[in-house]
């Protein structure tokens, strides 16, 4: 419920597959707390160095009224790397970044004689994709997420708090239909 209100609130969207870390906090808890509410340090001071220093500016003027002093840097062939190649090498990507579309889906509550909730099934028709290895499917008491390959996603707020253990996915290879049941808490 906490990653959906902060989805809600800040409008973006969290991964639901999650695991919790175990580390010790290095520094202070105060400074560590003051970073993440936002709380920005002051130098009182900061203003007063800023004018007292300014060895940028000394720069800029020097390299500007005498520009015939600019230092000369020369590369022989023996400084220049042997294997001739760049540490970090740039790779344009090929891929566009394509909106994920919302499949066809159907969301039914099936009720017992009393028209009581018994469970919650949900067919979601995925075209074109015919391994369930793609597709990535997050359950929580209150919504359900799908994605699959950047080429389709689905999130549901559920109509009932349902049981997540008890939850079954089927997947029919020759169809592309996912079918979720999900028995209520």
């Amino acid at each position: 419920m906490a990653m959906r209100c902060i989805e809600e609130r800040l409008q973006l969207t969290l991964a639901h597959s999650y695991h919790v870390t175990h580390f010790r906090v290095k520094g202070s808890i105060q400074r560590m707390k003051e970073r993440l509410m936002g709380i920005k340090t002051h130098f009182p001071n900061f203003k007063e160095m800023m004018r007292k220093d300014n060895t940028l500016e000394r720069i800029r003027s020097s390299t500007v009224s005498e520009p015939s002093h600019l230092p000369e840097v020369l590369l022989t062939k023996k400084q220049v790397s042997a294997k001739g190649r760049c540490l970090i090498e740039e790779i344009a990507s090929s891929e566009v970044q394509v909106e994920a579309k919302t499949p066809a889906y159907e969301l039914k509550v099936v009720k017992d004689q009393n028209e009581k909730p018994l469970k919650i099934e949900l067919k979601v028709e995925l075209p074109g994709i015919k391994a369930v290895s793609l597709c990535e499917l997050s359950v929580s008491e209150v919504d359900l997420l799908i994605e699959v390959s950047e080429m389709y996603r689905l999130c549901l707020n559920l109509p009932e708090s349902i049981n997540t253990e008890m939850t079954t996915a089927k997947f029919i290879k020759n169809k592309s239909i996912l079918i979720i049941t999900m028995p209520l808490a």
